[in-house]
């Protein structure tokens, strides 16, 4: 067998739940030809199992599917638990302030209208593939607004806390971003397992319990990834 078909696809390998199956195929189709990716549809049901059984690098799901309005949420949120380091995607029909807070809520790393351009589509999936989240302009709004509006449900548990160590603020700020806790290590030159255990000792710290807690905390003490100076405990 010749080996360079062998050789597994550099671009990675796509997985795509769409609310039907024709739509699937040509989100599918339109990946392997403007970008090279190895991009299937497959059925809700069998998402997970394919996940499991083969090497994917991302996922895309529909929002709604079987003419079930959030049921994708619902099986992002289980892919999500299941293999928390999988990238996910989230197609929304409707780009709500609603809406964008369950996309990511239910683990995705980047939320795509259907209203936007094809090409945008790409984008998002290229840069959710190399580890950050991605939204458009509008969803972009849609999450500041709400982060704006919803301050951190455990703040009030950091007020008093410790401050966090020096290393500690590194990673937090980059885990903000959207940064996944492999490409942290590879930042900073870490095993992820020690990026895990600094992420968990400041989420301690803080009173958070997930990212997008953390996000909510840092917009609630007016503050954004990219501060360097501030006490993220003051």
């Amino acid at each position: 067998m010749d080996k360079a078909a062998q050789a597994p696809n550099p671009r990675g390998r796509i997985l795509i739940v769409d609310s039907d199956r024709i739509g699937g195929d040509l989100l599918a189709n339109v990946l392997k030809r403007e970008r090279g990716y190895e991009a299937d549809s497959v059925p809700p049901a069998r998402l997970l199992q394919e996940v499991g059984s083969a090497k994917v690098d991302l996922v895309v799901v529909a929002a709604d599917l079987l003419s079930q309005p959030g049921a994708g949420l619902e099986l992002a949120q289980q892919v999500n638990r299941a293999y928390p380091e999988m990238p996910i995607v989230i197609l929304l029909h409707t780009s709500s302030h609603e809406m964008v807070i369950r996309a990511f809520r239910a683990g995705a790393r980047g939320v795509f209208s259907r209203r936007q351009p094809m090409s945008e589509l790409l984008d998002c999936v290229q840069q959710v593939s190399k580890g950050f989240i991605w939204a458009g302009r509008q969803e972009t709004n849609n999450l500041r607004q709400a982060l704006l509006s919803i301050p951190s449900p455990n703040a009030v548990l950091a007020k008093d806390g410790p401050p966090l160590t020096p290393r500690e603020m590194q990673v937090v700020r980059l885990a903000a971003t959207g940064m996944t806790n492999r490409v942290i290590a590879q930042e900073l030159l870490l095993s992820e397992h020690t990026v895990k255990n600094y992420l968990c000792h400041a989420f301690d710290k803080l009173g958070v319990s997930s990212r997008i807690e953390l996000l909510f905390y840092l917009t609630s003490k007016g503050q954004t990834a990219t501060d360097e100076s501030t006490d993220l405990a003051s």
